[in-house]
C-alpha cells in the first residue's frame, strides 16, 4: 500500500509540474511583450530577449496619446452592444422558454440553425445593409450587426436556463397577479444572473476582439476601435523612424481591458458555465 501511495503521489506531482510548466509557457509571449514595451530601439535590436537596462515609460505615454481615443470608443461601443445583447437575449430566452405561440419550436430551430453559418458569410450582406441604411462610418454600423448575431447564442443559453426554473414560481406569481413582464423582470432575470454574466463576458470578448468588421465599416480614425487602431499604429512604428517599444506598449494597452475583465468576471463566468451542471 505504501508503494502504491508513493507511486500515486509521484504521478500526481509529475502531472501538476507539467501543467504548471505548460501554463508558464503560455504566458511567455505576454511577459516578452511587457519587457519589450520598456525598451529602446537599440536594446530591441541588440538583444531581443534581455531585460531593459532602464524602463522607458515614454513608450507608454506615446502609445496612450495615440490610442486613448480609440480605447474610449471601444469601451463605449462594446458596453452599449453588450447591454442590448443581454436585453434581447433574456427577453428572447423567456419567450421561448415560458410562452406558447404557433410555430415556436420551428422558429427556435431556425434561430439555432443560424449558429451553423460561418460569420464570414455575413460580411457582404451586412455591409450592403449598412450602406443602404446610411449608417456607414457610424457606431451603429458596429452595434447593430454585433447584437443581431450575438443574441443567438444568448437566447439559446437564457432559454435553457429559464426553462430549468421551477414552473411553480411562475404559476404562483401569476396567481398573485403578475403578468409576463413582471415574471421576466422579478423572477427570470434575477435567477438567470449567472448565465447572463457568462453571456456578457463572452460577448465582451467577441466584440472587443473584432477586427475585420470595424475595418470594413469605420472609415474615420477618430471613430475607430482599438483593434484596428493598434494595427494602424503598428504600421506607423515599423518603418525606419518607428519606435518598437512604443509599438509593444500599444499592445499592452490594448490587452489591459480584457485582462482586467478576466480578473473581475472569471468567477461569474465559471458560475454561469457550471449552472445546472449538478442537480440535487
Amino acid at each position: 500500500m505504501k508503494n502504491k501511495t508513493r507511486r500515486e503521489f509521484r504521478f500526481g506531482f509529475i502531472v501538476q509540474a507539467a501543467i504548471i510548466i505548460l501554463m508558464l509557457t503560455a504566458f511567455i509571449p505576454v511577459f516578452l511583450m511587457i519587457i519589450l514595451s520598456f525598451k529602446t530601439n537599440a536594446e530591441v535590436y541588440s538583444n531581443f530577449f534581455a531585460l531593459p537596462k532602464t524602463l522607458k515609460f515614454s513608450n507608454y505615454s506615446s502609445a496612450f496619446g495615440l490610442l486613448s481615443q480609440n480605447m474610449l470608443n471601444t469601451i463605449c461601443v462594446v458596453a452599449i452592444a453588450v447591454v442590448l445583447t443581454l436585453v434581447l437575449s433574456v427577453v428572447g430566452g423567456y419567450v421561448f422558454a415560458r410562452m406558447e405561440f404557433p410555430g415556436k419550436n420551428f422558429l427556435y430551430m431556425i434561430l439555432i440553425a443560424l449558429m451553423m453559418i460561418p460569420g464570414i458569410l455575413y460580411l457582404a450582406p451586412n455591409y450592403t445593409l449598412i450602406q443602404e441604411y446610411g449608417i456607414y462610418n457610424t457606431w451603429w454600423a458596429l452595434i447593430l450587426p454585433w447584437i443581431s448575431g450575438g443574441q443567438v447564442l444568448g437566447i439559446l443559453l437564457c432559454r435553457n436556463s429559464i426553462e430549468a426554473l421551477p414552473v411553480d414560481l411562475f404559476e404562483a406569481a401569476k396567481i398573485e397577479g403578475c403578468g409576463e413582464i413582471r415574471n421576466l423582470i422579478y423572477i427570470a432575470v434575477p435567477l438567470a444572473k449567472p448565465i447572463l454574466s457568462t453571456v456578457a463576458v463572452m460577448k465582451m470578448v467577441d466584440y472587443y476582439n473584432d477586427f475585420i468588421w470595424p475595418m470594413m465599416v469605420i472609415e474615420s480614425n477618430r471613430k475607430q476601435v482599438i483593434t484596428v487602431a493598434v494595427k494602424v499604429f503598428t504600421s506607423s512604428q515599423t518603418g525606419g523612424g518607428g519606435n518598437i517599444g512604443a509599438m509593444f506598449a500599444g499592445y499592452v494597452i490594448a490587452t489591459l481591458p480584457i485582462f482586467i475583465l478576466f480578473l473581475f468576471t472569471s468567477r461569474l463566468y465559471m458560475e454561469g458555465m457550471t449552472a445546472g451542471a449538478v442537480k440535487g
